[in-house]
C-alpha cells in the first residue's frame, strides 16, 4: 500500500519503520517541524511537506500527532476518499469525519520511543473503522505488521488504553518509588528485579489476580502498620501506599467487583 504519514514523533516514527520494512511504501511524511519530518522521509525514502496542502496521493494516511492536534489535522485536509486514520488509543475517530467518508482507528497498543527496537509482531494493533471495507483495509494493513491485531470499538479501546495506564505508566512509577526508597538506604534497585522478572514470567501461565500476594492480600496488618511507621514521615508516599493496600484487601474481600467500582 501507499502510505503518507502525519507526524513524526515517537508513533509516526515506528510506524514508518516497520511499515517500510514490511513491504509499503511510505510516500510521504508530513510534519510542522522541517527538521524531525525531513529526517523520517530521508530514513524512510519518502517525500517530505510542512504544508497540508501539499500532501501527496496515497491509499493510507496514518495521523501519528498528539490527541490535541487531530482535530485540526482532521480539518486542514481531504483525502479523496482515501482511508484516514489516527493512532490515538482514547480520541474518537469521529475526529477525522470531514477528511474523509472512509476514517478509522490505527492504534499501536505499546510504549514506544523513536529509537526504541520494537517487535511489531507481538504489538497489539487496536482497529476501527468508519464502515466495514474500511476497517477490513485497516485490518489488512495492521496483519501486515503484527500478529495481534483486534476489532474493537470506541468504548473498548478506551478501556483498554485505562488499563494500559494501570498496567504500565503508574507500574513504572511505582518502580521509580521503589528505587527512591532503596537508594535512600544505601541500596540499589537491583536487587527487586529478579522478583519483578519472576512476577512477570508468573503472568505467561496466571491472571494477575491468582498470583496476588503481600501483606493486603492476607489480611497482615501488623505488616501493613510497620510498613506505615515507616513511610510516616513522607505523607504523599504514604497516602499511595493506604489507597493500594485499601485496594487490593477490597479485591479480595469482593473478588468479583467491577474493575471501576474500586
Amino acid at each position: 500500500m501507499k502510505i503518507t504519514i502525519l507526524g513524526a514523533g515517537n508513533v509516526a516514527t515506528q510506524l514508518a519503520l516497520v511499515l517500510k520494512k514490511s513491504g509499503h511504501e511510505i510516500v510521504q511524511i508530513y510534519n510542522r517541524s522541517n527538521d524531525a519530518g525531513a529526517e523520517l522521509a530521508r530514513t524512510v525514502g519518502a517525500g517530505f511537506s510542512s504544508y497540508l496542502h501539499q500532501l501527496a496521493d496515497a491509499d493510507i494516511y496514518i495521523v501519528a500527532v498528539k490527541d490535541d492536534a487531530i482535530l485540526e489535522i482532521g480539518n486542514s485536509f481531504k483525502a479523496n476518499n482515501k482511508i484516514v486514520a489516527h493512532t490515538s488509543g482514547t480520541k474518537s475517530k469521529d475526529l477525522l469525519q470531514n477528511t474523509s467518508a472512509n476514517f478509522g482507528i490505527f492504534y499501536p497498543l505499546q510504549t514506544m520511543t523513536k529509537t526504541s527496537k520494537v517487535d511489531f509482531k507481538t504489538v497489539p494493533v487496536l482497529v476501527e473503522g468508519s464502515n466495514k471495507q474500511t476497517t477490513l483495509k485497516l485490518e489488512e494493513l495492521a496483519s501486515s505488521i503484527s500478529k495481534n491485531v483486534h476489532r474493537v470499538d470506541e468504548q473498548q479501546r478506551q478501556w483498554i488504553h485505562v488499563a494500559a495506564v494501570f498496567a504500565n505508566n503508574f507500574t513504572n512509577h511505582l518502580f521509580g518509588i521503589s528505587e527512591q526508597l532503596l537508594i535512600a538506604q544505601g541500596l540499589q534497585f537491583d536487587i527487586l528485579k529478579p522478583l519483578i522478572f519472576n512476577f512477570i514470567q508468573s503472568l505467561e501461565t496466571h491472571s494477575p489476580s491468582e498470583i496476588q500476594t503481600g501483606p493486603a492480600a492476607r489480611g497482615d496488618m501488623q505488616t501493613i502498620e510497620k510498613h506505615m511507621l515507616l513511610l510516616g514521615d513522607d505523607t504523599r508516599l504514604l497516602k499511595v501506599y493506604q489507597v493500594l493496600t485499601e485496594s487490593i484487601i477490597e479485591k479480595a474481600t469482593k473478588p468479583n467487583q467491577h474493575p471501576g467500582k474500586f
